[in-house]
């Protein structure tokens, strides 16, 4: 199963930077430059998290966790008001760069390019969560748990749609100057995405918990049609993304292809259980069918650019 990487940051003098929009005149409060150095320290923790591969993080859980917590704190008053509400208090550059380095680091001097990719990195993590749990499965609730992982990830890159269309970059959003992951068009890529793993745990627990073949070869039937859809998003992201997201996605896309066949053969065979005994020509007619896709699934999963679950 695949998902996306964090894209990857440098640390800032967030500290001194807020600490300086004091008049000079102004005396200092403990209060203040404890708050002050907090926040930052805070996001110095975020860089090295996003520094290391998902893989070699050692408590994963917790690194979502600060991602989360460093999210509250940007996004409330008082500091939103400083950095994220538009406007060029803050003398300190956010940097941001992709996940796979095509593209040239992206600075924004009000906060709003931080916010955007702390939301996407939330949604990345929510994402490994859930492909951790779902390919452990230890617990009779790890489907659920994981479904929850899946939906948080679209939840998060839909909400990265949001603030890019609500605007507030300085410089003024463009896409071609931003991450390649804050293209909208990636964005609800990676919604759909998300969507279509949601799906396929929602089907796995049905399976899971003996549901009948009818209802199954429905459930299957419908996932092979989300997966369909994360396909079609992934296309137009590719196509209006350039290089850098063909790059990224077409391999990706092979991939969503070959689970949307798997799908649509699962929902084949539980259409031939379901007409087994009273039936005999439809069960055959679906049973051919689900060869059919099979062996194509087969062939893409051994095909160079393929990326099997």
């Amino acid at each position: 199963m695949e998902t996306p990487s964090f894209t990857k940051t440098a640390n800032v003098q967030l500290a001194k930077a807020m600490m300086d929009l004091l008049p000079p005149s102004a005396s200092i409060t403990h209060q203040y430059a404890t708050a002050c150095q907090a926040l930052h320290l805070q996001r110095e923790q975020v860089v090295s998290t996003l520094e290391r591969n998902w893989d070699l993080q050692t408590h994963r859980e917790t690194a979502r966790e600060q991602l989360v917590e460093y999210y509250h704190q940007i996004s409330s008053p008082p500091v939103s008001t400083i950095m994220v509400a538009g406007n060029k208090w803050l003398g300190s550059k956010f940097e941001w760069r992709d996940a796979l380095g095509l593209g040239r680091a992206c600075k924004d001097s009000c906060g709003r390019l931080e916010l955007v990719n702390i939301v996407y990195n939330i949604g990345v993590a929510s994402a490994a969560c859930g492909r951790e749990v779902i390919s452990a499965r230890r617990r009779a609730d790890s489907l659920p748990e994981a479904k929850n992982y899946f939906a948080e990830a679209a939840g998060a890159f839909d909400h990265c749609v949001e603030l890019v269309r609500e605007g507030g970059f300085d410089p003024p959003y463009n896409p071609a100057k931003v991450n390649m992951e804050l293209k909208e068009e990636a964005l609800q890529a990676l919604s759909g995405v998300m969507g279509a793993y949601c799906m396929r745990c929602f089907y796995e627990k049905a399976r899971e918990d003996g549901k009948s073949p009818g209802v199954l070869a429905k459930i299957a039937s419908q996932c092979s049609l989300v997966y369909d859809r994360a396909s079609e998003l992934l296309k137009d992201a590719m196509a209006a993304g350039g290089k850098s997201l063909q790059r990224w996605m077409t391999g990706w896309r092979v991939y969503i292809d070959a689970e949307s066949s798997y799908y649509q053969a699962q929902a084949r065979v539980h259409a031939a259980d379901h007409a087994k005994g009273g039936e005999p020509a439809r069960e055959l007619a679906h049973l051919k069918s689900a060869k059919s896709l099979l062996d194509t699934v087969y062939a893409t999963s051994n095909s160079t650019s393929a990326k099997p679950g």
